[in-house]
């Protein structure tokens, strides 16, 4: 049994209690500050959400995460980290009742991040992906494992979960996921100008983009903002916004607050036969069939 097993090994037994009885598809807080469990008994089909800064270890079965241009497939054992927000369509696509999926994620503390970032040897900032994948080796498998062993002792959570997070952030610096997660505390300013041009297009969503604007605030050209956003994101700066838009769309029919027509002018969209094309497309079925649910 190679280090990756072994602790792949612990990390199950330790959130066994927390899994034991669940059924269909959750995600279970834990005493353990932004820690969650996350278990499924069945197969899910491909669900769009928005991956936050955060890290994400798959203990038990495999999840597949699609992030525009970039596709990860986790295994057990496996694990990724997001160093911001982005939309991104995950699934489940081993998993039984005797043998459920089961995962843990840890929103990063952006602070503490930072701290421990600035506390490392200075490295060359690097253009990367703001997603990456790695393995649950030896250098970042033992402080995550400590980190959840916490729940075997709910008292010393407050004491100890701080110094073990610390450490996991350190070791997650020196691992494959070093330069993507360095992208939060980083001031490179290329990165950032492409940073607040993704937090401007989730938050304005329902507004008109204008490219050459973007680009312009960015300090870029059209062309290589386009490269440089998709390289970062894995999203067209209009596949971006529509991904948000549409997220953010099926929230209000959810709600059952509004008709269909009225939620696709909400979150920007003109044509409300377009919106319910793409919500098709997205989502396996028509805008109409989640307000009616």
């Amino acid at each position: 049994m190679n280090i990756s097993e072994n602790v792949t090994g612990r990390l199950l037994d330790d959130v066994a209690p927390v899994v034991a009885g669940r059924t269909g598809t959750v995600g279970i807080a834990t005493p353990v500050p932004r820690l969650t469990v996350w278990t499924s008994t069945v197969p899910t089909l491909p669900t769009p959400a928005v991956f936050e800064p955060m890290f994400y270890a798959v203990l038990r079965g495999t999840k597949v995460l699609i992030m525009g241009a970039n596709r990860f497939e986790l295994s057990a054992g496996m694990c990724a980290a997001s160093s911001f927000g982005l939309p991104f369509i995950h699934q489940f696509t081993d998993a039984t009742p005797d043998l459920p999926y089961v995962a843990i994620s840890l929103h990063l503390d952006t602070t503490m991040l930072t701290r421990v970032m600035l506390n490392m040897p200075k490295r060359d900032d690097r253009w990367t992906c703001a997603v990456a994948a790695g393995e649950l080796n030896g250098l970042v498998g033992e402080p995550l494992a400590r980190l959840v062993g916490l729940l075997n002792s709910p008292d010393d959570i407050g004491m100890l979960a701080p110094h073990y997070e610390t450490e996991l952030y350190y070791r997650l610096f020196q691992s494959t996921m070093g330069d993507t997660l360095r992208q939060i505390g980083q001031r490179n300013e290329r990165f950032q100008q492409l940073k607040a041009a993704a937090d401007w297009l989730a938050s304005n969503h329902n507004e008109p983009i204008n490219i050459p604007d973007l680009a312009a605030s960015a300090g870029m050209s059209v062309t290589s903002f386009h490269r440089h956003f998709k390289g970062v994101t894995g999203f067209s700066p209009l596949a971006f916004q529509r991904h948000i838009r549409l997220l953010e769309a099926r929230k209000l029919l959810a709600s059952g607050s509004a008709n269909v027509s009225r939620v696709a002018y909400e979150v920007g969209y003109v044509s409300p036969s377009q919106f319910s094309r793409e919500y098709k497309s997205m989502f396996g079925s028509p805008p109409v069939a989640d307000l009616q649910r």
